[in-house]
């Protein structure tokens, strides 16, 4: 049965390419939808073929995803994006062949494209939702694994240690009894934003818990380690940004070196062994000088 139709009649992108010798690719042209989705006219493609019409990148990918479709004489379908005027557009497009009735080779290829661009960026902000700390906007333990699995994974090749510190928000249910849950929770984001700030590039924070903090820092020894460490102690002495607490919460931290061939979760064990045992001496300085302020008192 000949089936005859308008491809303009379709709400979806429909482009048509002729096949050459070579094998070189010469679009025959577009329906109005691609002409309207891509911000283009008909003019601007027709007769042309790719590597005319396109930047080199594009008419190569172009190239390789028409020219298994001819190899294979089968449909092939994939998700691809195109950055136009209206922003970046996701599309579900499918290339399918034309076959000669008599010959049976291909000769013509029609590629379908739908818009999926509301349904990808749903998607997106899921799977960002899914790594992400609600309350501060951070890594979550799961981004904080998958950020701790991708430099391990890289430190194979490079040889290169780096560095996974655990930090720990003092007494966050002090703040919590004297001021409230709120307090509470807009210590814990001025901690995280702090934490970020302290960050290069290439490193990450996560907020794991209540009041417990991972970081990845790129320091690959322990003097390096006890360094930077010092400074965030003494951007902590200096005065966390915090409102409507009458002193400035303070923090503990532990870490330690990992280095090819390690267990990470060993190595956050012994940040976080750390980490407590600063906290132990932390709090009992607090109440040395806690009570060598009262004796100072009762001496007044």
């Amino acid at each position: 049965m000949q089936l005859t139709l308008d491809l303009n009649a379709l709400d979806v992108s429909v482009f048509v390419v002729d096949i050459e010798e070579g094998p070189r690719f010469r679009m025959v042209g577009m329906n109005v939808t691609a002409s309207r989705e891509f911000g283009f006219p008909v003019s601007h493609i027709a007769g042309r073929l790719f590597e005319d019409a396109f930047s080199e990148r594009m008419a190569s990918v172009l190239q390789d995803r028409y020219a298994t479709c001819l190899r294979t004489r089968r449909a092939h379908q994939f998700e691809e994006f195109a950055d136009l005027a209206n922003g970046r557009q996701w599309f579900r497009t499918t290339l399918s062949p034309c076959l000669d009735p008599v010959t049976g080779a291909v000769w013509r290829i029609m590629s379908i494209s739908q818009n999926v661009t509301a349904a990808k960026r749903l998607q997106i902000e899921m799977q960002q939702a899914a790594f992400e700390d609600p309350l501060t906007g951070l890594l979550n333990r799961r981004g904080f694994d998958r950020a701790v699995t991708t430099t391990c994974d890289r430190a194979v090749y490079t040889g290169e240690a780096f560095s996974l510190v655990v930090v720990d928000l003092d007494d966050l249910k002090g703040i919590n009894d004297a001021f409230g849950h709120r307090a509470g929770d807009e210590t814990i984001r001025s901690v995280g934003h702090t934490l970020a700030g302290f960050l290069r590039n290439g490193e990450d924070v996560a907020r794991v818990g209540g009041d417990e903090f991972y970081l990845l820092l790129l320091e690959p020894t322990r003097l390096d380690l006890d360094r930077r460490l010092d400074r965030l102690r003494a951007l902590v002495a200096n005065g966390l940004t915090a409102p409507d607490l009458a002193k400035p919460p303070g923090l503990s931290a532990g870490g330690a070196i990992w280095r090819p061939g390690d267990d990470a979760y060993e190595i956050l064990a012994a940040a976080d062994a750390e980490m407590y045992a600063v906290k132990a001496v932390n709090k009992l300085t607090s109440m040395t000088m806690g009570r060598s302020a009262s004796r100072m008192q009762d001496v007044a």
